[in-house]
């Protein structure tokens, strides 16, 4: 698996994320490295998806080390850009194409011979016949050499004269872009992410994403902000206020301000049993967070079958609290092991660097099968 980035002057690379071999993740940075590793190597093909749709094809031409990630030089092509090719279309009917060869002369393959009658001589009469007609070799004349007589040769050609290929100058898009280094660069813009599976056994690609009532979004979405404002207490050693009661009504704790939230709603098992993603960041005016510097909060929840929420990951972090909860940014979902259901995909921050993680979620937890930074 890997990650396809589109960069803002129309190129696109791959970074390495994981190769399963046998059941088992291993890192596919590193795995195989001699020194470019497997799943890197030139004319490897990957099929690039969101929310399990197919998006196109990247083809992997080089490799290149950029710090301690390898990526994947090559060309992306986009789903519904190939060149349409011409139907094949045939003169011939079908009787005549269902029929034997035949064989015929090539010099008049329409002519037949013509029936000659035999020429009487005399026995004292006998010449020797001279050829007549093409046959017949050309006559000197005078002021002519001897090599102008010679006949023209009947050496048959050699196979494949005059069908030599016809070399064409290439057009602008079927050569592979060259990438800079400043295409590496940690701060150069990334416009679309899709992830990218390369599995010439795997299942057919099927969507991930699962349409929601509109209502039901919203009292999703408010009890996930519940929850992540509670994980962000939770951070900071901030208990939940107890509900206060005044003139008879109860007041529940005021939520965190986050900006950039957004939620993902996912079917992976292909059941209509959703999986909801929480990410956001905190508002920097909130007392709590302080000079803590980036916070951010990540929540996974399942829909069980009364219609609840169940948490199976909560996690907020900032740039202080990297060595023990790592920034958790959410990808998407794709099928990491091809069993036909998806997996969520996260790329992790800590303070030891940046890599990928890869969880199963579970009646009332994930499970991680990978995870780059844990070496799980």
């Amino acid at each position: 698996m890997g990650l396809v980035e589109i960069l803002v002057n129309g190129k696109a690379r791959i970074q390495a994320v994981c190769i399963m071999v046998d059941g088992k993740f291993y890192d596919a940075g590193t795995y195989k490295a001699i020194p470019v590793p497997m799943s890197l190597f030139a004319g490897t093909v990957y099929e690039g998806t969101r929310n399990g749709i197919s998006t196109g094809l990247y083809t992997v031409s080089d490799a290149r080390r950029v710090h301690t990630s390898w990526f994947g030089e090559g060309k992306w092509i986009p789903t519904g850009s190939e060149p349409q090719r011409a139907p094949i279309t045939s003169t011939k009917r079908v009787d005549e194409e269902e029929a034997p060869p035949i064989l015929r002369r090539s010099d008049s393959p329409t002519a037949k011979p013509e029936k000659t009658k035999p020429v009487e001589t005399k026995p004292g009469d006998a010449k020797p016949s001279e050829p007549t007609g093409a046959d017949a070799p050309p006559r000197l004349k005078k002021g002519d050499s001897k090599d102008a007589a010679a006949p023209a040769s009947t050496t048959p050609a050699a196979p494949g004269a005059g069908e030599r290929p016809i070399l064409r100058r290439s057009k602008p898009g079927d050569a592979p872009q060259k990438f800079e280094d400043k295409d590496f660069s940690p701060t150069v813009v990334v416009k679309e992410l899709f992830l990218a599976v390369s599995d010439a056994g795997g299942p057919d690609t099927r969507p991930y994403v699962l349409a929601a009532k509109p209502d039901d979004v919203m009292a999703y979405r408010k009890k996930l902000q519940a929850m992540a404002s509670d994980t962000v207490r939770a951070l900071y050693g901030m208990k939940a206020d107890a509900p206060a009661v005044h003139s008879g009504k109860a007041k529940a704790a005021p939520g965190i301000a986050f900006k950039d939230a957004q939620m993902q709603t996912f079917d992976l098992t292909n059941s209509n049993d959703p999986v909801l993603v929480f990410t956001a960041t905190v508002d920097p005016a909130e007392k709590m967070v302080g000079a803590a510097g980036k916070a951010t909060v990540t929540v996974v929840a399942r829909v069980d079958i009364y219609g609840e929420l169940k948490q199976l990951l909560a996690e907020a972090t900032d740039d202080h609290h990297l060595d023990v909860y790592p920034r958790l940014e959410s990808l998407d979902a794709v099928d990491a092991d091809g069993d036909g259901n998806g997996e969520l995909v996260f790329r992790e921050t800590s303070d030891a660097g940046q890599g990928f993680v890869v969880y199963r979620a579970g009646l009332d937890r994930v499970w991680p099968l990978f995870d780059s930074l844990r070496n799980y």
